[in-house]
């Protein structure tokens, strides 16, 4: 991609060039083809003061229009409004006089505040204290805007935790934590108090201390205060985290923190004397795991709680540039003795023509430290390819010249600081997948060649246009080297802009396929797809609707299907039902109407939260029926403060009868880990009747036994996935005709699955069987047979020749089936109805009658398993009959506010599980997708991201934290971070990759500020160490100042002695040692005889020692 970027101001008018000749402005060009005849164009126009006050982004709409962003200040300069941008016939290039302002936009959009509009304090601060939407429901005086206070904290408003800090003979901190009675509190205005309130009146309270870091986060969940506390050792080490529930038993506890509170629910956190973390103590697992790191600081040896049992570390070592070079396991002692082997050494390894060998490969680098491996786990190549490879790159692939690692060959382009190969192991056996990657002159990926663990291989083939895009892609697909190869092709159709227009799939010598066909509106926005448009006639248009906020509003319309097969509306601020849903501003759903042609029931979920946003109720009815609010399919939720569910209920349709509840749960906790879940009905359905069997954890946290569900044994590997589950024979599936007997799973070191061998018992004469799955880059087979292929819309069926397509709702769900049959009708395949939490009404995922039934893809489009009943994200298990994952959540770190086993921290109405790691906001998503890139891509080339209407529209459309974090650029105690690049990723919708950019920069940032904050904290702590001990001996004597002239006697109360000792950070200022207020004495600085006063001014809190010991 080549950029241009013009800069000044035109004296000269040219026929050539179409900006306004008479204004300062920026022009910024991105071009799309090798001529730059298709290319993202915006002008920035500046005023006298330099001020930018037009955005143009010429001929960025689907008509060619032009679309323009006005920018207003008012009488002091701010902008206090940031407008929408609004469509206008072009001007090519040149700027938008008098026709384009607030009211033209307001008349665009049909509101009355077509902009975000933000009250802004009198003060020289000019901080925000309002900010309103875009939308009448939204505007200023309305009531729902976003509400923002600064203050100080109050004097009995934030718990004080303190530490004591010592180091251990391994050179780590070993930190306790307490509450010291008579200084429970910190002092009045001590802390800065910062509270944002959504636009439903629920506020989010942060209070930092004088460093920056931040001391509580307070947010309620409509009853009660839901505190997080962060508590910072003596060298400004964030020690310990203290969610809500530990809260709330240390104050039951009467103030005393406990090793079981603190081990049970708390993250604790050890460091070594160069600021690195080598230990932690998460909640949920059974011991601390440690880090050893080489003398560059990067991790060489992890070791979580399961390994460390077993005698075992994960090895990572890097090439001379920090990048990873192989992994795998060794055995290995204590950290300590690891770290001092390290300590003063850069473990790098050197590619080698030679290598070693290990685990049925050979690995081309050196093996210098840690040779000893149990277990050689992957290996990953750069710059040039492995010695021993057959794979060497191709001249050209799709006619593009492809690089290799000679520049003479390749006009001066090389693989040099490419990826080139990567080597995966199972994990279960010594087989390899190694992955091969091919770039263009560019370095554009142009090629990746995968040999599998069965000896097949997948092969894609991109062919890039001039600005990376890809326009077709090839892939190669074989299961074995005797298996006929599988050959996929796709094509991909831009307009103008990049928005994709059309995508094509073909299937080895079978008839192209029109997958869908897209439209957008002016804005950007996909407001139409065809799906199934091979002959001209698609098999359903799909029409999508959104309000001014960019969320989505309506897929089809549900009161009135029209031919289409389903459709739903999601309802925020205006439910129908209102006196059952209170209406959301703050984006998260009300209500959701839903039909499907199957039978035409219209059919509706009420939704209720508490503050915390959890779902509380989900209210069935189907409001054109009889009996409108039946309470069919109902579902109910308590939890604890960190959103561990206490009781869950559920309703079922009883044919002939109404509703029928089948679930009333209630569980019973060890911190976080459920020890029980019992059942007060009798119903098998949703989760089944109980008698409340224990469930154990191994060390990691992960559950190890369900006997509800029949499971006698669960294994895991080195990834927390499991293995093995060994099945109870005797346990009723409630299906008489099967039985389980085991599972047995293969992953490679990815944690990509590869297969499932299902072991289970048939008929009345209990004869056992094998069901045998492979996954294999997409592909899955059933039994050796090649069953499907996903695609953009659905999947493609290998033994039905068949092209399935999917409606999916907002969380992805998959709602319905359909095809064509082979007389062209529009056929429907299977339909699908969730409870909230995910469990499905048919409560076996309706494959019965399906032409696919090996494809049990369901809930947020993830697998259903047969025999556990859980929906397998790739990272963690989910059973939505209890509603809950049953293993620690890898990203518990980011998320201290909810549960480390909660479900999509219980959002599961408007968020999505990102692979069982955490929830990703529907409507960013959607925001992001629906732009087409042209509003994304405006915001990103000029400036917009730069500017806080980006900022207020990404909060808008990403209320999660982590999202926020991301587009707001501050990582997640606040940080300043590099967001440059995050904003540019987001643009195209590659969240993850934005996660990695934001979290690197928010790391190196975050890292000098606390070097900073460390060199500062020792600062002051020299200058208070010195101040405070140069106390001087008194003198001997009678005093100097007459008995008459001196202050009037009086004893310090035990209240000034605790005051004394909290200016003292709990030190005495003489040996420098933590004391308590009854260890204390309140010492005169000056001598009372000689004139000093008997206020505070003249008083320190010294331990009774070493006030013996100035008196002496």
């Amino acid at each position: 991609m080549k950029k241009m970027q013009l800069l000044g101001l035109l004296f000269t008018a040219m026929m050539t060039y179409a900006q306004s000749t008479t204004e300062n402005y920026i022009q910024s060009k991105t071009c799309l083809s090798g001529d730059c005849s298709k290319k993202t164009e915006t002008i920035t126009y500046f005023d006298g003061l330099g001020r930018p006050k037009q955005i143009v982004n010429v001929k960025a709409t689907t008509t060619g229009k032009d679309l323009v962003t006005p920018i207003i200040y008012d009488g002091f300069g701010r902008q206090v409004k940031d407008i929408l941008p609004v469509p206008a016939n072009t001007l090519n290039s040149a700027i938008h006089t008098g026709i384009i302002n607030e009211s033209t936009v307001n008349s665009y959009y049909g509101v009355t505040n077509a902009y975000t509009e933000k009250e802004i304090e009198n003060s020289p601060l000019d901080r925000v204290k309002q900010v309103a939407q875009p939308g009448d429901p939204w505007k200023m005086a309305g009531g729902h805007t976003q509400k923002l206070k600064y203050e100080v904290n109050l004097g009995t408003e934030v718990k004080k935790f303190i530490t004591n800090t010592t180091t251990a003979t391994d050179n780590k901190t070993v930190s306790s934590v307490s509450i010291v009675p008579g200084s429970e509190f910190y002092a009045a205005g001590i802390l800065y108090k910062n509270t944002v309130t959504d636009e439903d009146g629920t506020p989010v309270i942060q209070f930092q201390n004088g460093r920056g870091e931040t001391v509580l986060v307070r947010r309620t969940d409509g009853t009660q205060n839901i505190d997080t506390y962060y508590v910072y050792n003596e060298y400004g080490q964030k020690a310990f985290v203290i969610p809500a529930l530990a809260v709330k038993k240390i104050e039951q506890n009467n103030n005393v923190v406990t090793t079981d509170i603190l081990n049970s629910l708390c993250y604790q956190y050890r460091y070594d004397g160069l600021n690195r973390q080598v230990e932690k103590r998460l909640p949920g697992r059974d011991d601390w795991e440690s880090v050893v790191y080489d003398a560059a600081d990067r991790p060489i040896l992890t070791q979580d709680v399961n390994l460390k049992n077993k005698g075992q570390w994960l090895l990572t070592k890097y090439d001379a540039f920090g990048r990873v070079a192989y992994t795998g396991l060794i055995s290995g002692g204590s950290r300590a003795d690891l770290q001092a082997q390290i300590n003063n050494l850069v473990i790098s390894e050197t590619p080698t023509a030679v290598g070693f060998s290990k685990n049925g490969i050979v690995v081309y680098y050196t093996n210098t430290l840690f040779t000893n491996f149990q277990t050689l786990l992957s290996v990953n190549y750069y710059d040039s390819y492995p010695r021993d490879t057959k794979e060497f790159p191709p001249a050209k692939i799709l006619d593009q010249y492809v690089v290799n690692e000679d520049k003479a060959l390749n006009g001066g382009a090389n693989t040099q600081g490419l990826p080139t190969a990567s080597y995966v192991k199972n994990i279960e056996d010594d087989n390899w997948t190694k992955t091969y990657f091919y770039y263009n002159t560019k370095g554009g990926k142009v090629a990746e060649k995968s040999w599998n663990h069965l000896g097949g291989y997948t092969k894609k083939e991109f062919k890039l246009d001039f600005s990376g895009a890809v326009d077709e892609s090839y892939t190669y697909h074989k299961k074995g080297s005797a298996d006929a190869e599988v050959v996929i092709k796709e094509r991909f159709v831009y307009d103008d802009q990049k928005r994709l227009l059309k995508l094509y799939h073909k299937v080895n010598s079978l008839t192209e396929e029109l997958l869908v066909e897209n439209t957008y509106n002016d804005l950007g926005q996909l407001t139409n797809k065809k799906t199934g448009n091979t002959t001209g006639t698609p098999l359903q248009s799909i029409d999508q609707t959104y309000n001014i906020r960019g969320w989505i509003t309506k897929v089809n319309d549900p009161a009135n299907l029209n031919g289409k097969l389903f459709a739903y509306e999601l309802k925020y601020h205006n439910p129908v039902y209102s006196e059952v849903s209170t209406g959301k501003y703050n984006g998260n759903i009300a209500e959701i109407d839903w039909s499907s042609a199957d039978n035409g029931t219209f059919r509706r979920y009420n939704y209720q939260y508490d503050g915390l946003e959890r779902l509380k109720n989900g209210i069935y009815s189907e409001p054109n029926a009889a009996l409108p609010k039946n309470n069919y399919f109902n579902e109910s939720l308590t939890y604890d403060v960190n959103g561990n569910i206490q009781s869950l209920k559920r309703n079922r349709l009883l044919q002939n009868f109404g509703a029928e509840q089948i679930d009333d749960l209630t569980y019973t906790y060890t911190g976080n880990r459920v020890n029980t879940v019992s059942d007060a009905t009798s119903n098998y359905a949703g989760y089944p009747a109980s008698v409340s069997t224990a469930i154990p954890y191994d060390g990691n946290g992960n559950m190890i036994t369900h006997e509800d569900r029949g499971m006698l044994q669960i294994d895991y590997n080195y990834l927390n996935l499991p293995n093995y589950i060994k099945f109870n024979k005797l346990y009723n599936t409630h299906d008489f005709e099967t039985y389980n007997v085991n599972t047995k799973y293969l992953y490679n070191a990815a944690g990509a699955k590869l297969r499932k061998v299902y072991t289970y018992g048939t008929g009345r004469g209990q004869t056992e069987a094998v069901s045998k799955t492979d996954y294999l880059d997409g592909f899955q087979y059933t039994d050796d047979i090649l069953s499907f292929v996903p695609t953009a819309e659905g999947y493609y069926d290998f033994v039905k020749n068949l092209y399935i397509y999917n409606y999916t709702d907002q969380v992805g769900n998959i709602r319905l089936a359909y095809y064509k049959d082979a007389s062209g009708n529009l056929k429907i395949d299977r339909t699908n109805h969730y409870y909230p939490f995910g469990l499905e009404f048919g409560g076996d995922f309706n494959i019965n009658g399906t032409l696919t039934p090996s494809y049990r893809y369901s809930m947020q489009g993830q697998e259903n398993q047969i025999d556990t009943k859980w929906s397998s994200y790739r990272w963690r298990n989910y059973d939505a009959g209890m509603a809950r994952f049953f293993n620690v959540d890898p990203l518990a770190e980011q998320y201290h506010t909810w549960s480390t086993y909660a479900f999509s921290g219980n959002r599961v109405v408007d968020a999505v599980e990102l692979e069982g790691l955490e929830p990703d906001d529907f409507r960013f998503r959607m925001y992001m997708k629906s732009k087409g890139g042209i509003q994304a891509r405006a915001e990103e080339e000029h400036g917009k991201a730069n500017s806080e209407a980006f900022m207020a529209v990404i909060k808008t459309v990403t209320p999660t934290e982590e999202l926020y974090t991301i587009a707001t650029g501050r990582d997640l105690d606040g940080n300043p971070a590099d967001k440059t690049m995050a904003w540019k990723l987001l643009a195209l919708n590659l969240v993850p990759q934005a996660k990695v950019e934001v979290k690197t920069a928010a790391a190196v940032l975050k890292a000098e500020a606390k070097a900073e904050a460390k060199a500062a904290a020792k600062a002051e702590a020299k200058a208070e160490s010195k101040a405070l001990s140069e106390i001087p001996k008194p003198p001997k004597g009678k005093g100097s100042v007459p008995p008459g002239e001196r202050d009037k006697k009086r004893v310090w109360t035990k209240n000034e002695r605790a005051k004394m000792l909290d200016n003292q950070n709990g030190l005495c200022p003489q040996c420098r040692q933590k004391k308590t207020v009854e260890e204390v004495d309140a010492h005169h600085i000056k001598r009372h005889a000689d004139g000093g006063p008997t206020d505070m001014s003249n008083g320190a809190a010294v331990c009774k020692p070493c006030h013996k010991e100035l008196h002496r």
